[in-house]
């Protein structure tokens, strides 16, 4: 079988967790027997060709061009009969082509897929809700409140400059270039619940986990003399969706008797691109939680296993429903519990007997009872890590998404 996966970003350039999800299957296709998969990303232009939106990283990696906005997600690059796109499909003549996102590449270029290569099964991973919510695919209302369900009347709502009727045409624009997708992946059932009340047909969406690389359970840190498992650690970028600032608030609330006892390690990228505010507002709490919180920066994929190691809990603030965060998937195969809001798919992931424990979530004060509960019952480390759940190894879930590929082509008429 023949596989093209089309990404939004390119790990080498932008270390997402759609996009590592996106480079991983490919790679898993390629050394799975009798099939051939290639990878093409978007890239900003100065990565690129001059005269040309595509670029050749290697055989069978391609860089492409596109700056698709969120309100109207239309493609920037020719998409013709006589476009590079269409020349690089009719090269490759994929038996698949899946789209691991849309967004910077438009909608457009999954029509652009179905005719040039009418033969081939068209999937989609859908990765949070940006067809469904154009404010940044969080649905979260500009006022900050979480949103429950769509309507363009509430569209409207936190975009008065744009009217409900527009909101309803993005809406069936968008719909119409997704009714040529053949199959629906989502990696939540969450998320897959949210995207079936929008009205795509349940029977077209198969819920399966992202692939990430295999990986063993690190050993836990030598404990000495009274020594607590209270090195809690965050691993993410830092923006205000992911609510570090929560976190830190939670601690912050610690009593000095509790908060003597634990740490938290913060490894994080993207703060200086956050507006000042923000910015301000992150260096405020970390001073109030004076040495028991280390900002380290940004790290590298690389480095999860050492870095894990020296930690007990991973732990998560976000204030949106996220769908299928990679760090969870990361926490689980090095063998640490996490604690996560109870919202979205990261409550489905990781909950009571299912290796973590939740906390209402944006609630600072809900999450410092959890903390404190975890330093005055000393044996919950050893409950909780006793419920991680068994990982599927990368083969495994590759495999799925290939079992998946076959059932789709056999039903695509050209």
């Amino acid at each position: 079988m023949r596989v093209l996966i089309v990404s939004h970003g390119h790990p080498s350039f932008s270390k997402g967790g759609g996009e590592l999800a996106a480079y991983h299957l490919y790679q898993g296709i390629n050394t799975a027997t009798g099939n051939e998969a290639w990878f093409v990303a978007r890239a900003p232009e100065d990565l690129l060709h001059l005269g040309t939106p595509i670029a050749a990283l290697n055989e069978r990696e391609y860089l492409i061009a596109g700056n698709a906005d969120l309100q109207h997600l239309t493609a920037t690059i020719p998409l013709g009969e006589e476009s590079d796109f269409s020349f690089m499909l009719q090269q490759i003549q994929p038996d698949v082509i899946h789209f691991h996102h849309y967004i910077f590449l438009g909608v457009e270029m999954i029509r652009a897929a179905k005719r040039i290569c009418p033969k081939a099964a068209i999937v989609l991973t859908l990765h949070e809700y940006i067809a469904i919510c154009m404010n940044n695919g969080l649905m979260v209302k500009s006022d900050g409140r979480l949103c429950h369900h769509y309507s363009p009347r509430e569209c409207h709502l936190c975009f008065p400059k744009i009217p409900a009727e527009e909101f309803f045409l993005r809406e069936q624009y968008i719909k119409s270039f997704f009714r040529l997708v053949n199959g629906f992946i989502s990696p939540s059932s969450f998320l897959r619940d949210r995207y079936v009340a929008w009205g795509l047909n349940p029977d077209q969406i198969e819920v399966l986990e992202n692939v990430s690389p295999d990986g063993g359970m690190v050993p836990l840190r030598q404990l000495h003399g009274r020594d607590l498992r209270t090195r809690f650690a965050y691993f993410g970028q830092i923006n205000p969706f992911k609510g570090v600032d929560v976190i830190l608030e939670a601690f912050a609330l610690l009593s000095k008797k509790i908060r003597k006892q634990v740490t938290l390690d913060i490894f994080g990228s993207a703060l200086s691109n956050q507006a000042g505010e923000f910015q301000e507002k992150i260096q405020a709490l970390i001073n109030r939680c004076g040495g028991r919180v280390r900002f380290h920066g940004p790290y590298e994929p690389e480095e999860m296993s050492r870095l894990m190691a020296e930690v007990d809990w991973v732990i998560m603030g976000s204030v949106w429903w996220e769908n299928s965060p990679m760090v969870i998937q990361e926490a689980f195969k090095y063998g640490r519990p996490v604690i996560a809001p109870d919202i979205g798919g990261m409550a489905e992931k990781a909950r009571t007997g299912h290796g973590g424990l939740n906390y209402r979530a944006r609630d600072s004060i809900s999450l410092a009872n959890t903390i404190k509960r975890i330093v005055e019952q000393p044996d919950l480390f050893d409950q909780v890590q006793s419920t991680l759940p068994e990982r599927s190894s990368a083969a495994d879930i590759t495999q799925r998404h290939l079992d998946l590929y076959q059932r789709i082509a056999n039903e695509v008429v050209p």
